[in-house]
């Protein structure tokens, strides 16, 4: 990876230095606005206050597409766990950034979210269709608890959850509720808490999900999942495209890079699919345009320049906030008349770094990786804004 960097450094016009702060915070940037919530919804005939977070950019106008997460996590609450909307909070900022009122909702019986615990899931069907349905009852009674809000767009409505979370999402999926237009579900799957074989349960619920669901489904796995792992994620995708279901299966690979959750710990690489997922169906994320509009403001017109800086600011684009990107005149000039030999080692590759602190952790680490060249650096953007002077 860094000889990779290194050759594309070689014919880049600039030095651009980010730095990704990717962990849940106390702090964020003021571009954002977070607020607590305490969702009244009926299910049945009870009506529960389940935990949650909205978030939202704070120029945002109107109506907003409404993406939910869920926690993951284990079947029920153990005793001592602690579940709270800042687990996600990280997630729901990068999505309000693209441009959807993000959501957070602790589903009944875990952190403060009222309720009975859920029961706990044995071996049988009946159990875990119970389960599926407590789940996805409580995920749909959300979506329309948030449909009331004047900022919510609630004809576009998409799901986001890890483990037992992806589960609950594919089973709100099979339901076809009203403007769900989408589910990413990231190593989906579901243990027993006793124990006993529960693959072949899950596998007969995927195949009745299926059948009913018709909503585009994103599922994301990995092949060094410990868990969730690709024989199993195999066999659920066989069972759901077989009984009628919409899915697009993506298997990462390489053992070491993403492994066990892949929520979590790679969270970029499982970005990148969300967001061709999210274009494809014309919802809000990021998009071509929007890179090629970084690059025409830095003045880079060489071809060759342009198809490289591209390729960088597609990671930059695909990293989790909080991020910043610095720039150099100096080092752009030198790029431009380069004095090192055909074939030498370039001495100003392109780099990343990670912290998990706050936007000013990301300005002062990316300046400082590209002081580390030149002394004219400056930040230019700040997640996906530009704050850059023009030239």
């Amino acid at each position: 990876m860094q000889k990779d960097n290194a050759v594309m450094g070689a014919r880049l016009a600039i030095l651009l230095a980010t730095f990704v702060c990717m962990a849940a915070s106390p702090a964020w940037s003021d571009d954002l606005t977070e607020t607590p919530v305490s969702f009244p919804v009926t299910i049945g005939a009870n009506t529960v206050r389940l935990e949650g977070l909205v978030v939202k950019r704070s120029d945002a106008q109107g109506r907003l597409p409404i993406a939910l997460f869920t926690n993951g996590g284990a079947a029920t609450a153990t005793a001592g766990a602690t579940v709270t909307t800042a687990t996600y909070a990280h997630n729901a900022r990068d999505m309000a950034r693209r441009g959807w009122l993000a959501v957070v909702l602790i589903r009944r019986g875990f952190g403060s979210s009222e309720g009975p615990k859920p029961t706990p899931v044995a071996c049988q069907p009946a159990s875990f269709d119970a389960w599926a349905t407590t789940a996805a009852d409580d995920l749909q009674s959300t979506i329309g608890d948030i449909s009331q809000r004047p900022d919510a767009d609630a004809s576009r409505v998409i799901v986001i959850g890890s483990e037992i979370a992806g589960v609950a999402a594919v089973a709100l999926s099979a339901r076809n509720p009203r403007g769900l237009l989408g589910v990413v579900s990231i190593s989906g799957g579901l243990q027993s808490e006793s124990n006993c074989p529960m693959n072949d349960v899950l596998i007969d619920g995927y195949r009745k999900f299926g059948s009913t669901s018709r909503v585009p489904n994103l599922w994301i796995y990995s092949k060094s999942d410990k868990i969730f792992g690709p024989d199993l994620a195999e066999r659920l995708h066989t069972a759901f495209l077989d009984a009628g279901g919409d899915v697009k299966f993506v298997m990462f690979f390489h053992d070491g890079d993403v492994g066990t959750p892949i929520f979590g710990q790679a969270t970029r690489a499982w970005y990148v699919q969300m967001d061709g997922f999210l274009r494809a169906r014309n919802l809000p994320t990021w998009g071509m345009t929007d890179v090629k509009d970084v690059i025409d403001r830095l003045k880079i017109t060489d071809r060759i320049e342009r198809e490289n800086l591209q390729g960088f600011l597609v990671q930059y684009y695909s990293a989790p906030g909080e991020k910043a990107l610095a720039f150099s005149p100096t080092l752009q000039a030198a790029w431009v008349r380069p004095q090192n030999k055909l074939g030498a080692e370039p001495r100003l590759p392109v780099t990343y770094q990670i912290s998990s602190k706050s936007l000013d952790d990301a300005r002062s680490g990316a300046l400082a990786t590209c002081q580390k060249a030149a002394q004219d650096c400056a930040i230019v953007m700040e997640n996906f804004h530009w704050i850059g002077e023009e030239r």
